[in-house]
């Protein structure tokens, strides 16, 4: 892909530190989501149900106790995806001139998409056409 210009008004120092900060609160709290995640899955691991109950290995509740592991581990996958993506972007924030211009179009990306996806690459217009 070849480079493309910026254009827009440059972000600046306070817009740095302000975009900094949200994206800072929103590894917090991914990484709060990751760890309940975590005990989630692995709380309700085969071996942990109540082995006193009387349907603790009815085919059923076996089928919903995977199930919901399943979707445990699914939900965790998917934080930690969205904080490795909270991460890259705190790196190009520090090291790349660039963050906060669409790497297709090279339009300034409007701060309130910013504060909600910290973490785009791209502009609303140039997203609708990828996806």
């Amino acid at each position: 892909m070849p480079d493309v210009k910026r254009k827009g008004p440059k972000i600046t120092k306070a817009q740095r530190n302000h975009f900094r900060k949200v994206i800072l609160e929103k590894r917090s709290e991914a990484m709060k989501q990751i760890e309940t995640k975590r005990e989630s899955f692995i709380d309700s691991s085969p071996g942990s149900s109540q082995l006193d109950s009387n349907y603790a290995y009815h085919m059923a509740d076996v089928g919903t106790d995977a199930q919901e592991r399943e979707k445990a581990f699914m939900q965790y996958a998917r934080e930690n995806k969205f904080l490795t993506f909270l991460n890259k972007a705190l790196d190009r924030l520090e090291t790349d001139p660039d963050y906060g211009y669409c790497k297709e179009c090279g339009e300034r990306i409007p701060d309130e998409r910013l504060e909600e996806v910290p973490h785009t690459t791209h502009c609303v217009k140039c997203k609708s056409k990828i996806v």
